[in-house]
């Protein structure tokens, strides 16, 4: 019997009793039986049917393979032989993937023969994923052009200096505390952390740090983003789109009018954020003895409590605040802590952060790794991963097609799973206004974090392609002062000259969004995450019959489009769920 390292994950029912490399087998025969039978998929009902259940199957092998590898790999990540094994399968999925490059000319070509095949009762169910592709027929070059693309993809590597730049190349000058102790500034996720200290002259100097730093590079990352940003509309213009923004907004099935009506929707919370910024503000210049709020004061959090959890503790917290969700979801959740599809603990070389696991069908557990350091925030990551996790299970159990989902409704699950956490500990410390101020601090910043930032970020996104479409200036003085007009659009003024040293610094920090250098235009969706969570446990928390509906969210998967996928929980994006969002934070914030 296999043995199981206490709180770390269990990778080994992935190979379901055998080794990598016969799981490697099967998946390398079942592509190769793929690229055999590609010339006469379409040949009859009888082969489209063979075509589409081995594909079914081919995806369930390879999200077991791709898991395995990427996993044990996020355990160590210095380990060359994890590295070997996603080179090795990188490069044969490419070298598949050639060979059937021009499937969507194919189904389009032949698109009144797949349509009658679609009308038998086995088939039926699939008519969306091919409808889909029928959408995008104006968008399919000839297949000299597609295969010129395929080749050609991916060789711009403007994302890639991007993150050597990030990563890398830009380096922090030590900061000198009060006493004229210097601190080391590791990287940008140490900043966080050392904003946070009581030592108020070590803040200022660890900002001006990393405006220092981001400042100095900022020729370099504005003129690899303006080239990503013309190679991305050059590219959606050679497929036939407006222009790059359109092609990303086609594939979610929307349109650009819908972003243009969320920026505005998200600019009437500016009021709120304005009372929220100054309550806030007037309690840390109490707590820290402050005179004026500069921007190094801002990280500070409004409580000295310190507390620590441990892992069994963490899991019973998240099984009572996710009572309101019902047995059935809590007995999954056991399931998940029972048998092991966790990693839990801090280990030297393992990936920061955390996940729950994407390309899910064919697993039989949807792993999580994260790790605790026995914090409050350590709580919040478990049970944001689980509402990935448990989101995954239901979609699987329920459909037989579409088994994943689009960023567009990924956060929805995880971020309501945060929000009912945050609403047991609420009532639990009832009585505690340390802690319970601190929670409602954390639920206000996060939504306003999310929210109004990343909008920020968007619209900002949104705006330059607009200026490089339209063939207007757009240099590294246009983008910060774009950025500072977004600033006040959602935020209101500064409480401090922008316009002046330091503070104008600052605003090269727009260039170090590592989403803009994607090539999907998406940051908004975290808003969105953010905004229907928001609804979503607060009708959890007051309505009982709404759990049906919350059930029939998660379990839908990629069955309908993102936005007829959140219609399921009765949201939708008009001036009427805006103003219960609203609300609801007007409603916190009385608490604050």
């Amino acid at each position: 019997m296999k043995k199981i390292e206490q709180n770390e994950w269990d990778l080994e029912d992935i190979l379901e009793g055998k080794t990598l490399e016969y799981l490697h087998q099967q998946w390398f025969e079942i592509n190769t039986k793929i690229v055999e039978l590609y010339p006469d998929f379409l040949k009859s009902l009888k082969n489209f049917k063979q075509w589409i259940k081995i594909n079914e199957d081919e995806e369930k092998i390879s999200n077991r393979l791709s898991n395995y590898i990427s996993n044990k790999a996020n355990i160590n990540v210095i380990d060359s032989m994890w590295t070997d094994w996603e080179n090795k399968l990188e490069f044969e999925s490419e070298e598949f993937s050639k060979k059937t490059f021009d499937y969507d000319n194919i189904i389009i070509k032949n698109e009144d023969t797949v349509k009658r095949y679609l009308k038998d009762k086995e088939l039926i169910e699939y008519s969306r994923g091919f409808e889909k592709i029928f959408k995008q027929k104006n968008h399919i070059l000839s297949e000299v052009e597609e295969l010129l693309l395929t080749n050609i993809s991916g060789i711009s590597g403007q994302s890639e200096i991007f993150e050597i730049l990030n990563s890398s190349e830009i380096k922090f000058k030590p900061a000198l505390d009060s006493a004229g102790k210097e601190h080391e500034i590791i990287n940008s996720s140490a900043v966080h952390s050392l904003l946070q200290n009581e030592d108020r002259t070590l803040r200022k100097n660890v900002w001006m740090s990393y405006q220092d730093a981001y400042y100095g590079f900022l020729t370099s990352f504005h003129t690899c983003l303006h080239y990503q940003y013309k190679m991305f509309n050059k590219y959606s213009k050679v497929r036939k789109y407006e222009d790059y923004i359109s092609s990303c907004c086609i594939s979610d099935e929307i349109d650009k009018k819908f972003i243009l009506n969320l920026y505005s929707n998200v600019e009437e919370y500016k009021d709120v954020f304005v009372k929220y910024r100054e309550l806030r503000n007037k309690k840390i210049k109490k707590l820290f003895n402050i005179d004026k709020i500069e921007p190094w004061d801002l990280s500070l959090e409004l409580t000295k409590k310190q507390m620590k959890f441990s892992i069994d503790e963490a899991k019973q917290i998240v099984l009572e605040a996710l009572k309101p969700l019902g047995e059935e979801y809590l007995e999954i959740v056991k399931k998940a802590f029972n048998e092991n599809w966790i990693s839990f603990n801090i280990k030297k070389n393992k990936r920061g952060g955390a996940y729950s696991i994407g390309g899910t069908n064919g697993l039989k557990k949807y792993y999580i790794l994260m790790n605790f350091d026995g914090t409050l925030d350590s709580i919040y990551t478990l049970i944001h991963e689980l509402g990935h996790s448990l989101n995954s299970y239901y979609y699987n159990k329920v459909q037989k097609v579409y088994k994943s989902v689009k960023i567009f409704t990924a956060e929805i699950a995880s971020i309501t799973n945060e929000k009912l956490l945050s609403y047991y500990l609420l009532n639990k410390y009832k009585n505690d206004k340390e802690f319970k101020e601190m929670i409602i601090n954390k639920m206000l910043s996060d939504f306003f974090s999310t929210v109004t930032t990343q909008i920020i970020f968007s619209n900002w996104e949104y705006e330059v392609n607009e200026l490089i479409n339209t063939n207007q200036p757009f240099n590294k003085e246009i983008g910060m002062e774009l950025y500072k007009k977004m600033m006040i659009k959602y935020k209101g003024d500064f409480k401090y000259d922008i316009s002046k040293e330091p503070y104008n610094k600052s605003l090269a920090s727009i260039y170090r969004i590592p989403h803009f250098y994607s090539g999907n235009f998406y940051v908004y969706k975290y808003a969105i995450g953010e905004m229907v969570a928001q609804y979503a446990s607060k009708k959890i928390s007051t309505d009982k019959k709404f759990i049906s509906q919350y059930f029939n969210f998660l379990s839908s998967g990629n069955s309908k489009s993102p936005l007829e996928t959140i219609k399921i929980l009765g949201f939708e994006f008009n001036k009427k769920s805006n103003d219960f969002i609203k609300k609801g934070i007007e409603e916190i914030l009385k608490e604050f």
